[in-house]
């Protein structure tokens, strides 16, 4: 029974620890051709914890690095597994004037240049 209530209150406290910071939602993960336009500002790395929730709480980590640098994107690097999880990523700025990475125009155009060739005019 004491090893049975050890483990809950592990996973409960373990589930608490993977939630983004609200600046780090902020940040938005982006194709290198998306950022383009935009200012590099470094590269963000952290580790997390193993399986299950390291993946997340590397990710998140590294967002807010991103977020304390600046930027609005991010570009992923590198997720490895051994032993621990570390999440590696390029920050990126992007101007809010122009047309955002994330939008529906800019996605129209990524798609027509590089998935569907056949949509280009003559």
């Amino acid at each position: 029974m004491t090893k049975l209530s050890l483990m809950i209150a592990v996973l409960t406290l373990a589930g608490c620890a993977v939630e983004p910071t609200q600046r780090a939602q902020r940040v938005k993960p982006a194709y290198p051709e998306m950022v383009v336009d935009c200012a590099f500002l470094g590269g963000v790395t952290s580790t997390g914890s193993v399986i299950p929730f390291g993946p997340s709480q590397a990710k998140f980590k590294a967002l807010d690095q991103a977020a304390q640098l600046g930027a609005t994107h991010i570009v992923w690097t590198e997720i490895t597994y051994d032993p621990r999880v570390v999440a590696s990523g390029r920050a990126y700025y992007c101007d809010p004037k122009k047309t955002p990475a994330g939008s529906v125009e800019y996605m129209e155009d990524y798609l027509r240049m590089y998935r569907y060739p056949f949509d280009q005019p003559e």
